[in-house]
Protein backbone atom coordinates (compact mmCIF):
# COMPACT_ATOMS: atom_id res chain seq x y z
CA UNK A 1 0.00 0.00 0.00
CA UNK A 2 1.46 3.01 -1.30
CA UNK A 3 1.62 5.99 1.79
CA UNK A 4 0.22 9.81 0.03
CA UNK A 5 1.62 12.37 1.90
CA UNK A 6 -0.38 15.68 1.83
CA UNK A 7 1.28 18.79 -0.60
CA UNK A 8 3.33 21.31 1.79
CA UNK A 9 4.09 24.12 0.04
CA UNK A 10 6.96 25.79 2.44
CA UNK A 11 7.76 28.69 0.92
CA UNK A 12 3.89 29.93 1.43
CA UNK A 13 4.45 28.71 4.95
CA UNK A 14 7.31 30.84 5.84
CA UNK A 15 5.21 34.09 6.55
CA UNK A 16 3.59 32.43 9.97
CA UNK A 17 6.83 30.14 10.67
CA UNK A 18 9.00 33.56 11.02
CA UNK A 19 6.98 34.64 14.04
CA UNK A 20 6.93 31.44 15.47
CA UNK A 21 10.25 31.06 15.49
CA UNK A 22 10.68 34.89 16.35
CA UNK A 23 8.68 34.28 19.56
CA UNK A 24 11.10 31.39 20.83
CA UNK A 25 13.73 33.43 20.20
CA UNK A 26 12.53 36.41 22.17
CA UNK A 27 11.73 33.95 25.11
CA UNK A 28 15.04 32.36 25.17
CA UNK A 29 16.84 35.50 24.90
CA UNK A 30 14.91 37.32 27.51
CA UNK A 31 15.25 34.26 29.96
CA UNK A 32 18.73 33.06 29.39
CA UNK A 33 21.01 35.56 27.64
CA UNK A 34 20.19 39.40 27.93
CA UNK A 35 17.17 39.39 30.39
CA UNK A 36 15.91 42.80 30.95
CA UNK A 37 17.81 44.35 27.77
CA UNK A 38 14.09 45.68 26.06
CA UNK A 39 15.86 47.50 22.50
CA UNK A 40 16.92 44.04 21.42
CA UNK A 41 13.99 41.88 22.05
CA UNK A 42 12.33 45.01 20.13
CA UNK A 43 14.67 44.65 17.36
CA UNK A 44 14.44 40.94 16.90
CA UNK A 45 10.51 41.44 16.84
CA UNK A 46 10.96 44.19 14.41
CA UNK A 47 13.41 42.21 12.51
CA UNK A 48 11.03 39.19 12.92
CA UNK A 49 8.20 40.56 11.53
CA UNK A 50 9.76 42.54 8.55
CA UNK A 51 11.11 39.40 7.10
CA UNK A 52 7.66 38.00 7.14
CA UNK A 53 6.47 40.93 5.60
CA UNK A 54 9.00 40.83 2.64
CA UNK A 55 8.64 36.92 2.14
CA UNK A 56 4.56 37.80 1.95
CA UNK A 57 5.09 40.28 -0.93
CA UNK A 58 7.50 38.52 -2.13
CA UNK A 59 5.54 35.88 -3.06
CA UNK A 60 4.40 35.18 -6.53
CA UNK A 61 1.55 35.87 -8.05
CA UNK A 62 -0.96 33.06 -7.68
CA UNK A 63 -3.56 32.12 -10.53
CA UNK A 64 -5.85 30.16 -7.51
CA UNK A 65 -4.62 28.89 -4.60
CA UNK A 66 -1.82 27.17 -3.06
CA UNK A 67 -2.92 24.35 -0.18
CA UNK A 68 -0.80 22.60 2.18
CA UNK A 69 -1.88 19.67 4.53
CA UNK A 70 -4.96 19.37 1.96
CA UNK A 71 -6.45 22.49 2.62
CA UNK A 72 -5.34 23.00 6.20
CA UNK A 73 -3.47 26.02 5.09
CA UNK A 74 -3.31 27.72 2.08
CA UNK A 75 -1.92 30.88 0.51
CA UNK A 76 -4.26 32.99 -1.93
CA UNK A 77 -4.49 36.48 -2.92
CA UNK A 78 -6.78 37.30 0.37
CA UNK A 79 -4.41 35.30 2.45
CA UNK A 80 -1.66 37.22 1.37
CA UNK A 81 -3.04 40.51 1.47
CA UNK A 82 -4.58 39.93 4.98
CA UNK A 83 -0.98 38.86 6.16
CA UNK A 84 0.55 42.26 5.26
CA UNK A 85 -2.57 44.08 7.12
CA UNK A 86 -2.13 41.50 10.34
CA UNK A 87 2.03 42.24 9.99
CA UNK A 88 1.89 46.07 9.69
CA UNK A 89 -0.80 45.60 12.97
CA UNK A 90 2.14 43.91 14.85
CA UNK A 91 5.29 46.08 13.65
CA UNK A 92 2.93 48.80 14.75
CA UNK A 93 2.19 47.18 18.28
CA UNK A 94 5.45 46.60 18.87
CA UNK A 95 7.14 49.93 17.65
CA UNK A 96 4.12 52.08 20.20
CA UNK A 97 4.43 48.91 22.85
CA UNK A 98 8.22 49.70 23.16
CA UNK A 99 7.47 53.51 23.63
CA UNK A 100 4.64 53.16 26.39
CA UNK A 101 5.86 54.44 29.82
CA UNK A 102 3.35 51.82 31.69
CA UNK A 103 5.14 48.53 29.82
CA UNK A 104 8.23 50.17 30.76
CA UNK A 105 8.56 47.70 33.97
CA UNK A 106 7.28 44.61 32.72
CA UNK A 107 9.12 41.25 31.34
CA UNK A 108 9.73 42.22 27.40
CA UNK A 109 10.39 39.01 26.40
CA UNK A 110 6.89 37.57 27.57
CA UNK A 111 5.52 40.71 26.05
CA UNK A 112 6.50 41.09 22.77
CA UNK A 113 6.50 36.57 22.76
CA UNK A 114 3.07 37.05 23.36
CA UNK A 115 2.29 39.32 20.15
CA UNK A 116 4.37 37.22 17.83
CA UNK A 117 2.28 34.29 19.09
CA UNK A 118 -1.09 36.14 18.61
CA UNK A 119 0.28 37.19 15.12
CA UNK A 120 0.96 33.80 14.12
CA UNK A 121 -2.78 32.71 15.45
CA UNK A 122 -3.78 35.20 13.30
CA UNK A 123 -2.07 34.12 10.33
CA UNK A 124 -3.55 31.20 10.40
CA UNK A 125 -6.99 31.57 10.84
CA UNK A 126 -6.86 33.68 7.73
CA UNK A 127 -5.11 31.49 5.99
CA UNK A 128 -7.50 28.09 5.96
CA UNK A 129 -10.50 26.79 4.21
CA UNK A 130 -10.44 24.43 7.30
CA UNK A 131 -13.15 24.70 9.91
CA UNK A 132 -10.90 23.59 12.75
CA UNK A 133 -8.01 25.16 11.81
CA UNK A 134 -9.91 29.05 12.15
CA UNK A 135 -10.68 27.60 15.63
CA UNK A 136 -6.91 26.71 16.10
CA UNK A 137 -5.82 29.77 14.81
CA UNK A 138 -8.76 31.67 16.66
CA UNK A 139 -7.06 29.84 20.43
CA UNK A 140 -3.68 30.63 19.89
CA UNK A 141 -4.05 34.42 19.39
CA UNK A 142 -6.91 34.66 21.90
CA UNK A 143 -4.85 33.00 24.56
CA UNK A 144 -2.09 35.18 23.75
CA UNK A 145 -4.84 38.74 24.28
CA UNK A 146 -6.14 37.73 27.49
CA UNK A 147 -2.78 37.56 28.94
CA UNK A 148 -2.01 41.15 27.32
CA UNK A 149 -4.57 42.43 28.01
CA UNK A 150 -4.29 42.01 31.74
CA UNK A 151 -0.42 42.67 31.52
CA UNK A 152 -0.08 45.04 34.19
CA UNK A 153 -0.90 43.50 37.15
CA UNK A 154 -0.69 45.47 39.94
CA UNK A 155 -3.95 48.01 37.53
CA UNK A 156 -7.19 46.44 38.55
CA UNK A 157 -9.04 47.67 35.40
CA UNK A 158 -6.50 45.42 33.81
CA UNK A 159 -7.13 42.44 35.63
CA UNK A 160 -11.02 42.98 35.44
CA UNK A 161 -10.61 43.50 31.30
CA UNK A 162 -8.38 40.18 31.05
CA UNK A 163 -10.92 38.21 33.44
CA UNK A 164 -14.05 39.69 31.63
CA UNK A 165 -12.73 39.34 28.10
CA UNK A 166 -11.12 35.61 29.24
CA UNK A 167 -14.80 34.47 29.87
CA UNK A 168 -17.07 36.09 27.37
CA UNK A 169 -14.33 35.23 24.92
CA UNK A 170 -14.71 31.34 26.15
CA UNK A 171 -18.11 31.71 25.90
CA UNK A 172 -18.20 32.84 22.69
CA UNK A 173 -15.26 30.19 21.33
CA UNK A 174 -18.02 27.47 23.09
CA UNK A 175 -20.70 28.84 20.72
CA UNK A 176 -18.23 28.86 17.54
CA UNK A 177 -17.12 25.19 18.15
CA UNK A 178 -20.71 24.08 18.94
CA UNK A 179 -21.68 25.02 15.63
CA UNK A 180 -18.86 24.17 13.96
CA UNK A 181 -19.72 20.96 14.76
CA UNK A 182 -23.39 21.14 13.88
CA UNK A 183 -21.98 22.17 10.26
CA UNK A 184 -19.90 18.78 10.10
CA UNK A 185 -22.64 16.67 11.62
CA UNK A 186 -25.11 18.08 8.51
CA UNK A 187 -22.36 17.75 5.19
CA UNK A 188 -19.50 15.59 6.78
CA UNK A 189 -17.23 17.63 6.23
CA UNK A 190 -15.14 20.33 7.46
CA UNK A 191 -13.11 21.37 4.48
CA UNK A 192 -15.00 24.55 3.24
CA UNK A 193 -14.95 23.50 -0.74
CA UNK A 194 -16.28 20.16 0.27
CA UNK A 195 -19.02 21.71 2.01
CA UNK A 196 -19.99 23.87 -0.68
CA UNK A 197 -20.13 21.38 -3.39
CA UNK A 198 -22.30 18.90 -0.33
CA UNK A 199 -24.53 21.47 -0.18
CA UNK A 200 -25.10 22.19 -3.88
CA UNK A 201 -25.19 18.10 -4.74
CA UNK A 202 -27.70 17.49 -1.90
CA UNK A 203 -30.07 20.11 -0.87
CA UNK A 204 -30.89 18.18 2.04
CA UNK A 205 -27.94 18.67 3.84
CA UNK A 206 -29.03 22.76 4.35
CA UNK A 207 -31.59 21.72 6.85
CA UNK A 208 -32.35 22.97 10.70
CA UNK A 209 -28.81 20.96 12.05
CA UNK A 210 -26.63 23.59 9.46
CA UNK A 211 -28.84 26.53 9.66
CA UNK A 212 -27.94 26.08 13.20
CA UNK A 213 -24.80 25.75 13.57
CA UNK A 214 -23.85 28.44 10.67
CA UNK A 215 -26.41 30.16 13.01
CA UNK A 216 -23.85 29.79 16.07
CA UNK A 217 -20.94 30.38 13.91
CA UNK A 218 -22.34 33.75 13.88
CA UNK A 219 -22.29 34.77 17.32
CA UNK A 220 -18.49 33.53 17.77
CA UNK A 221 -17.17 35.18 14.96
CA UNK A 222 -19.99 38.39 15.58
CA UNK A 223 -18.06 38.18 19.47
CA UNK A 224 -14.56 38.32 17.65
CA UNK A 225 -15.44 41.31 15.79
CA UNK A 226 -17.12 43.24 18.30
CA UNK A 227 -19.97 42.81 16.18
CA UNK A 228 -23.47 43.87 18.02
CA UNK A 229 -25.10 42.72 20.38
CA UNK A 230 -22.12 41.08 21.00
CA UNK A 231 -19.81 43.78 21.48
CA UNK A 232 -20.36 44.10 25.39
CA UNK A 233 -16.74 43.49 26.11
CA UNK A 234 -15.04 45.51 23.64
CA UNK A 235 -15.02 49.54 25.85
CA UNK A 236 -13.97 47.54 29.10
CA UNK A 237 -11.62 45.79 28.04
CA UNK A 238 -9.78 48.37 25.22
CA UNK A 239 -9.89 51.10 28.47
CA UNK A 240 -8.46 48.10 30.91
CA UNK A 241 -6.31 46.69 28.84
CA UNK A 242 -2.24 48.64 28.09
CA UNK A 243 -3.12 51.32 25.42
CA UNK A 244 -0.15 49.05 22.98
CA UNK A 245 -1.93 46.10 23.55
CA UNK A 246 -5.61 48.07 23.04
CA UNK A 247 -4.00 49.47 19.73
CA UNK A 248 -2.99 45.78 18.54
CA UNK A 249 -6.85 44.00 19.62
CA UNK A 250 -8.75 46.58 17.85
CA UNK A 251 -6.65 45.87 14.11
CA UNK A 252 -5.45 42.27 14.14
CA UNK A 253 -8.82 40.34 15.73
CA UNK A 254 -10.41 41.99 13.60
CA UNK A 255 -8.69 41.02 10.28
CA UNK A 256 -8.29 37.22 11.12
CA UNK A 257 -11.96 36.85 12.28
CA UNK A 258 -13.70 38.99 9.12
CA UNK A 259 -11.36 36.81 6.67
CA UNK A 260 -12.96 33.57 8.30
CA UNK A 261 -16.42 35.42 7.94
CA UNK A 262 -15.95 36.11 4.18
CA UNK A 263 -14.61 32.25 3.43
CA UNK A 264 -17.44 30.56 5.27
CA UNK A 265 -20.18 32.56 3.83
CA UNK A 266 -18.84 32.84 0.43
CA UNK A 267 -18.46 29.04 0.82
CA UNK A 268 -21.90 28.08 1.70
CA UNK A 269 -23.37 29.75 -1.36
CA UNK A 270 -27.62 29.68 -1.25
CA UNK A 271 -27.53 27.98 2.16
CA UNK A 272 -25.47 31.19 3.85
CA UNK A 273 -28.69 33.42 2.15
CA UNK A 274 -30.51 32.52 4.85
CA UNK A 275 -28.28 35.37 6.89
CA UNK A 276 -28.51 38.02 4.66
CA UNK A 277 -30.98 39.32 6.87
CA UNK A 278 -29.18 38.70 10.05
CA UNK A 279 -25.94 40.59 9.08
CA UNK A 280 -28.41 43.47 7.58
CA UNK A 281 -29.60 44.14 11.03
CA UNK A 282 -25.94 43.34 12.70
CA UNK A 283 -24.22 45.97 10.81
CA UNK A 284 -26.87 48.42 10.97
CA UNK A 285 -26.73 47.99 14.94
CA UNK A 286 -23.36 47.77 15.23
CA UNK A 287 -22.41 51.31 13.49
CA UNK A 288 -25.26 53.26 15.01
CA UNK A 289 -25.09 51.63 18.54
CA UNK A 290 -21.56 52.64 18.33
CA UNK A 291 -21.82 56.16 17.04
CA UNK A 292 -24.27 57.76 18.96
CA UNK A 293 -22.92 55.80 22.30
CA UNK A 294 -19.41 57.56 21.41
CA UNK A 295 -20.50 60.74 21.16
CA UNK A 296 -21.41 60.97 24.96
CA UNK A 297 -17.48 59.77 25.70
CA UNK A 298 -15.03 61.81 27.54
CA UNK A 299 -12.20 59.57 27.45
CA UNK A 300 -10.38 59.21 24.29
CA UNK A 301 -9.21 55.55 24.49
CA UNK A 302 -12.89 54.90 25.23
CA UNK A 303 -13.80 56.91 22.23
CA UNK A 304 -11.58 54.94 20.29
CA UNK A 305 -13.32 51.80 21.42
CA UNK A 306 -16.48 52.89 20.05
CA UNK A 307 -15.05 53.80 16.97
CA UNK A 308 -13.47 50.54 15.97
CA UNK A 309 -17.15 48.66 16.97
CA UNK A 310 -18.53 51.21 14.63
CA UNK A 311 -15.96 50.39 11.61
CA UNK A 312 -16.48 46.51 12.50
CA UNK A 313 -20.00 47.91 11.40
CA UNK A 314 -18.57 49.61 7.99
CA UNK A 315 -16.98 46.36 7.26
CA UNK A 316 -19.95 44.42 7.69
CA UNK A 317 -21.63 45.88 4.84
CA UNK A 318 -18.75 44.35 3.04
CA UNK A 319 -19.54 41.49 4.04
CA UNK A 320 -23.29 41.64 3.67
CA UNK A 321 -22.78 43.28 -0.11
CA UNK A 322 -20.12 39.85 -0.79
CA UNK A 323 -23.41 38.24 -1.27
CA UNK A 324 -24.04 40.05 -4.27
CA UNK A 325 -21.30 41.34 -5.81
CA UNK A 326 -18.26 39.15 -4.62
CA UNK A 327 -15.07 41.15 -6.24
CA UNK A 328 -15.86 44.62 -5.10
CA UNK A 329 -16.80 43.89 -1.96
CA UNK A 330 -14.23 41.87 -0.64
CA UNK A 331 -11.60 44.35 -2.68
CA UNK A 332 -13.21 47.24 -0.58
CA UNK A 333 -12.96 45.00 2.49
CA UNK A 334 -8.99 44.33 1.83
CA UNK A 335 -8.39 48.28 1.21
CA UNK A 336 -10.55 49.22 4.05
CA UNK A 337 -8.25 47.23 6.72
CA UNK A 338 -5.26 48.44 5.11
CA UNK A 339 -5.94 52.07 5.98
CA UNK A 340 -7.76 50.99 9.34
CA UNK A 341 -4.37 49.64 10.24
CA UNK A 342 -2.77 52.78 9.34
CA UNK A 343 -5.38 55.69 10.87
CA UNK A 344 -6.24 53.19 13.93
CA UNK A 345 -2.62 52.41 15.09
CA UNK A 346 -1.78 55.84 14.31
CA UNK A 347 -4.10 57.32 16.57
CA UNK A 348 -3.17 55.29 19.64
CA UNK A 349 0.30 56.23 19.37
CA UNK A 350 -0.67 59.46 19.46
CA UNK A 351 -2.59 58.67 23.11
CA UNK A 352 0.07 56.84 23.91
CA UNK A 353 2.75 59.98 23.99
CA UNK A 354 0.13 62.45 25.10
CA UNK A 355 -0.39 60.20 28.30
CA UNK A 356 3.49 59.90 28.72
CA UNK A 357 3.63 63.43 29.01
CA UNK A 358 1.25 63.29 32.15
CA UNK A 359 2.01 61.97 35.62
CA UNK A 360 -1.40 60.25 35.99
CA UNK A 361 -1.03 59.00 32.32
CA UNK A 362 -4.76 59.96 31.56
CA UNK A 363 -6.47 60.33 28.67
CA UNK A 364 -9.30 61.94 29.09
CA UNK A 365 -10.53 64.15 26.16
CA UNK A 366 -9.47 67.15 28.33
CA UNK A 367 -6.13 66.36 28.37
CA UNK A 368 -5.95 66.96 24.57
CA UNK A 369 -7.01 70.80 25.20
CA UNK A 370 -4.73 73.12 23.49
CA UNK A 371 -2.47 70.21 22.21
CA UNK A 372 -1.27 72.24 18.82
CA UNK A 373 -0.09 74.79 20.96
CA UNK A 374 2.70 72.62 22.62
CA UNK A 375 2.82 69.71 21.00
CA UNK A 376 1.86 71.01 17.33
CA UNK A 377 3.70 67.74 15.97
CA UNK A 378 1.11 65.37 17.50
CA UNK A 379 -1.79 67.70 17.47
CA UNK A 380 -1.44 67.75 12.98
CA UNK A 381 -0.71 64.23 13.41
CA UNK A 382 -3.76 63.43 15.42
CA UNK A 383 -5.78 65.44 12.86
CA UNK A 384 -5.09 63.17 10.31
CA UNK A 385 -6.29 60.18 11.75
CA UNK A 386 -9.32 61.64 12.90
CA UNK A 387 -10.11 63.36 9.59
CA UNK A 388 -9.40 59.61 7.92
CA UNK A 389 -11.75 57.79 10.77
CA UNK A 390 -14.53 59.81 9.82
CA UNK A 391 -14.24 59.28 6.20
CA UNK A 392 -13.33 62.52 4.35
CA UNK A 393 -11.61 63.71 2.00
CA UNK A 394 -8.01 63.59 0.94
CA UNK A 395 -7.09 60.65 3.53
CA UNK A 396 -7.34 56.82 2.88
CA UNK A 397 -10.82 56.45 4.91
CA UNK A 398 -12.50 58.17 2.02
CA UNK A 399 -11.31 56.17 -0.34
CA UNK A 400 -12.24 53.27 2.05
CA UNK A 401 -15.39 54.36 2.76
CA UNK A 402 -16.14 55.14 -0.80
CA UNK A 403 -15.41 51.01 -2.06
CA UNK A 404 -17.30 49.45 0.54
CA UNK A 405 -20.24 51.88 0.14
CA UNK A 406 -20.44 51.61 -3.73
CA UNK A 407 -20.19 47.83 -3.51
CA UNK A 408 -23.35 47.56 -0.97
CA UNK A 409 -25.09 50.27 -3.71
CA UNK A 410 -23.71 47.95 -6.59
CA UNK A 411 -25.54 44.74 -4.87
CA UNK A 412 -28.32 46.73 -4.26
CA UNK A 413 -28.43 47.12 -0.65
CA UNK A 414 -29.74 51.33 -0.97
CA UNK A 415 -30.97 51.35 2.20
CA UNK A 416 -27.82 50.00 4.06
CA UNK A 417 -25.73 52.16 1.93
CA UNK A 418 -27.87 54.73 3.58
CA UNK A 419 -27.85 53.94 7.21
CA UNK A 420 -23.68 53.50 6.61
CA UNK A 421 -23.55 57.18 4.79
CA UNK A 422 -25.03 58.70 7.58
CA UNK A 423 -23.58 57.12 10.46
CA UNK A 424 -20.17 58.48 8.87
CA UNK A 425 -22.11 62.07 9.21
CA UNK A 426 -22.73 61.03 12.83
CA UNK A 427 -19.43 59.55 13.44
CA UNK A 428 -17.59 62.94 12.07
CA UNK A 429 -19.08 65.01 15.03
CA UNK A 430 -17.05 63.36 17.56
CA UNK A 431 -13.87 62.83 15.59
CA UNK A 432 -13.63 66.42 14.26
CA UNK A 433 -14.69 67.52 18.18
CA UNK A 434 -11.07 65.82 19.08
CA UNK A 435 -9.17 68.50 16.60
CA UNK A 436 -11.69 70.96 17.65
CA UNK A 437 -10.01 70.59 21.43
CA UNK A 438 -6.54 70.32 20.20
CA UNK A 439 -6.64 73.54 18.08
CA UNK A 440 -8.93 75.74 19.47
CA UNK A 441 -9.23 75.09 23.24
CA UNK A 442 -6.08 76.41 25.68
CA UNK A 443 -4.44 73.26 27.92
CA UNK A 444 -5.92 72.75 31.16
CA UNK A 445 -4.24 71.21 34.40
CA UNK A 446 -2.10 68.61 34.99
CA UNK A 447 1.66 68.49 35.04
CA UNK A 448 3.22 68.13 32.07
CA UNK A 449 6.37 64.93 31.26
CA UNK A 450 9.34 67.06 29.16
CA UNK A 451 11.53 64.97 29.24
CA UNK A 452 11.27 62.41 26.34
CA UNK A 453 10.55 58.43 26.83
CA UNK A 454 13.82 56.44 25.58
CA UNK A 455 11.05 54.79 23.16
CA UNK A 456 10.76 58.32 21.54
CA UNK A 457 12.17 56.92 17.88
CA UNK A 458 9.99 54.34 17.65
CA UNK A 459 6.74 56.09 18.24
CA UNK A 460 8.05 58.75 15.51
CA UNK A 461 8.86 55.95 13.04
CA UNK A 462 5.15 54.16 13.40
CA UNK A 463 3.58 58.02 13.20
CA UNK A 464 5.77 59.11 10.49
CA UNK A 465 4.73 55.59 8.50
CA UNK A 466 1.08 56.20 9.73
CA UNK A 467 0.64 59.31 8.89
CA UNK A 468 2.27 59.00 5.27
CA UNK A 469 0.77 55.69 4.32
CA UNK A 470 -2.75 57.41 5.66
CA UNK A 471 -2.37 60.30 3.21
CA UNK A 472 -0.87 58.27 0.63
CA UNK A 473 -3.72 55.63 0.30
CA UNK A 474 -6.30 58.79 0.03
CA UNK A 475 -4.41 60.63 -2.93
CA UNK A 476 -2.76 57.69 -4.77
CA UNK A 477 -4.77 54.44 -4.02
CA UNK A 478 -4.11 53.03 -7.41
CA UNK A 479 -1.87 50.86 -7.02
CA UNK A 480 -2.68 48.96 -3.35
CA UNK A 481 -6.68 49.09 -5.12
CA UNK A 482 -4.76 47.25 -8.11
CA UNK A 483 -3.63 44.53 -5.51
CA UNK A 484 -7.19 44.18 -3.54
CA UNK A 485 -8.62 43.32 -6.63
CA UNK A 486 -5.73 41.14 -7.76
CA UNK A 487 -6.27 38.92 -4.11
CA UNK A 488 -9.75 38.50 -4.63
CA UNK A 489 -9.02 35.36 -7.09
CA UNK A 490 -10.01 32.93 -4.43
CA UNK A 491 -13.65 34.15 -4.55
CA UNK A 492 -13.80 33.90 -8.78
Amino acid sequence: MDIVYPTIHWGYLLPVILPVCGAVLVLMWDAFLARGERSVIIIISLLTLAAALGVTLGARALPGLAASFGGMYLFDGFTQFLYVVILFASIFAVLIAAAQRELDDTPAGEYFGLILFATSGMMLMAATRNLLMIFVGLEVFSLSLYVLAGYLRARPEGNEASLKYFLLGSFASGFLLYGMALVYGATGSVDLIEIATRLHENPASRGAAFLMGLGFMVVGLGFKVAAAPFYMWTPDVYEGAPTAVTAFMSVGPKAAAFAAFFRVFLSAGDAGGSFDAVLWVMAVLTMSLANLIAIWQTCVKRMLAYSSIAHAGYLMVALVASRSSAELATSGFLYYMLVYVFMNMGAFCVLILISNMREDGSTKLDNLAGLASFRPGLAAAMAVFMVSLSGLPPTGGFVAKFHVFSAALNGGYVWLTVIAVLNSVVAVYYYLRLVVVMYMREPQGGEVRRAPHPGWSYAAAALTLAVASTLQLGIFPSSVLDFAHRSTVFFN
